[in-house]
């Protein structure tokens, strides 16, 4: 009886043990908005495209859910929403290199937007009091490119080019980082850090050239874009 006893408490004990090591919590939602930061040199660099990169900075906001089946390892999905400003720059070169305009001058830029839906492989470490997450994903991302009015001098003649917006869409890279802090129970404050690359073609954009002395006319072309932007963000977390 005694070592029936004893085999018992053992077992119990391994039982509680292993209910203990699986006592966490499986599932995050995580929602947070903030500043996004264009890295359209690291874009560049990835999809070894030249032409002027549009995207500058802005702002961003995401969600990400996340599902755990064991205490370290999990999967997440990642959507997320940004705004961003239009670089003159860019637009200049675009004017020069698919125009062939001379001394271009931007007159008017609208801003652009960008929304994507991501999966993938998630790392967490730490704990609920303070931790930290990593991620890679692919997906799919929707481009909103933006209007703008360019001047400037083709040939021996003024010329205006009024560039209409255009949706496009594409596959789309990610990684980011997430650093939480526990303040109750299921509840943490984070600090997300999320970047994301997406290589995609405008097509058919309409523009009406009107060129001095002449009617003006519209052409449709292409114009190939890289948008790199990194979402640093701040919000909650909550977790079940």
């Amino acid at each position: 009886m005694i070592r029936i006893g004893r085999c018992v408490i053992v077992f119990l004990g391994m039982t509680i043990s292993t209910v203990q090591a699986q006592d966490f919590d499986r599932f995050s939602f995580n929602i947070a908005g903030g500043k996004s930061l264009s890295v359209r040199q690291l874009a560049t660099q990835v999809f070894g495209e030249t032409r002027g990169e549009l995207a500058g900075d802005g702002i961003g906001a995401q969600a990400i859910l996340a599902f755990y089946p064991t205490r370290r390892l999990g999967i997440a999905v990642r959507g997320s929403y940004n705004q961003n400003k239009t670089r003159q720059e860019g637009i200049i070169l675009i004017a020069q290199n698919q125009y062939n305009v001379v001394n271009p001058v931007v007159e008017s830029a609208n801003h652009w937007n960008v929304m994507s839906a991501m999966i993938g492989p998630t790392l967490r470490l730490g704990g609920n009091g303070l931790g930290l997450e990593g991620r890679l994903l692919v997906g799919y991302a929707m481009v909103n490119s933006p209007a703008f009015v360019t001047t400037g001098r083709f040939q021996t003649f003024d010329i205006r080019i009024q560039t209409q917006s255009q949706k496009a869409s594409d596959l789309a890279y990610g990684a980011g980082a997430t650093l939480n802090v526990g303040i109750a129970r299921g509840i943490a404050l984070v600090v997300n850090a999320d970047a994301s690359l997406i290589s995609t073609t405008f097509k058919n954009v309409n523009n009406q050239v009107t060129t001095t002395g002449f009617p003006a006319l519209n052409q449709l072309v292409d114009i190939k874009q890289n948008v790199g932007v990194v979402n640093v963000t701040g919000g909650l977390r909550f977790s079940f």
